[in-house]
């Protein structure tokens, strides 16, 4: 069996575990247009992945924002749609452009940004920037099938929602929620929360406020847009301008994860209960005060 059609099964065969590529929990009545999100939290990692790469399953997963789909889970419940990408980050990541290519992928001369170029862009093929994905190159054309058959579904599904909102409420606001290490590069531990809005251009300032109150009033520290503003879907989506307010949510995985199992803390529970309060607040004060 040649290269070419191996790589082409081997792509077949993940990409038919990740159907559907967008997984929408639709809330049971949707109150205040708001849409939560979850683009880095896939958790399949199929065989023919595996046996492609030289990682094992724990390796692949040091990029996945493990267990914010849990975390935010109640918010159907709580009068808010939640869409999750059934692929793990490291196959695609919904959270770059989708011409985030790196130069020896690129036919249109365009200089590769600087995380497309080191590997790790729309389809990633580092987890850092010495560690390979693959144990053989990825090709251009597979590259292109994931973008096609999982990305875009993905942001199709996303851009339905926020048409949806509109049509229904005149507006819409979009939390991209996501984890981050607990720890910077120094050493130093990061805030429990920071939210991104794209230093002030992806969503109203009240909004903003309001959900840094909302953590700030359970105890949480929450910081802005250091080192994480917000990537492709809050600059992308939004738009305050044409009603649709997007903010990005970065929770400390110190504060549920185990670093080394990946397993979840003890203090999970008390954690996913405190969402629960702050999903049911922002939903209520935005109504309340049509912010």
């Amino acid at each position: 069996m040649n290269t070419q059609i191996k790589e082409k099964q081997f792509e077949q065969n993940c990409i038919n575990k990740f159907y559907p590529p967008a997984i929408i929990n639709r809330a049971k009545k949707w109150r205040g247009g708001i849409i939560f999100a979850s683009a880095h939290s896939g958790s399949l990692y199929p065989d023919a992945l595996l046996e492609r790469s030289d990682l094992e399953v724990r390796h692949l997963r040091r990029n996945e924002d493990a267990f914010i789909t849990n975390l935010f889970a109640s918010a159907p419940d709580l009068g808010a749609p939640l869409i999750v990408a059934n692929f793990p980050r490291c196959f695609v990541d919904v959270n770059r452009a989708s011409d985030e290519l790196p130069s020896f992928w690129r036919t249109d001369g365009k200089i590769a940004s600087p995380r497309a170029e080191i590997g790790m862009g729309v389809v990633p093929t580092m987890l850092s920037d010495s560690i390979n994905i693959y144990s053989e190159p990825l090709s251009l054309s597979a590259a292109k099938v994931r973008i096609k058959e999982l990305y875009h579904p993905y942001h199709k599904a996303l851009q339905c929602l926020i048409g949806e909102s509109l049509s229904l409420f005149g507006r819409a606001l979009l939390i991209d929620c996501h984890s981050m290490p607990g720890f910077n590069s120094m050493g130093s531990r990061r805030s429990d929360v920071i939210l991104g809005d794209r230093f002030g251009k992806s969503c109203s300032p009240k909004i903003v406020a309001l959900v840094e109150k909302c953590f700030q009033d359970l105890g949480y520290s929450v910081s802005r847009n250091y080192p994480y503003a917000g990537g492709f879907v809050t600059e992308h989506y939004g738009k305050p301008h044409e009603n649709i307010d997007t903010i990005q949510i970065e929770i400390n995985r110190d504060l549920y994860l185990n670093p080394i199992t990946l397993e979840k803390k003890s203090s999970f529970e008390r954690l996913e209960s405190h969402i629960n309060l702050i999903i049911n607040s922002i939903v209520k004060e935005v109504i309340a005060f049509n912010l």
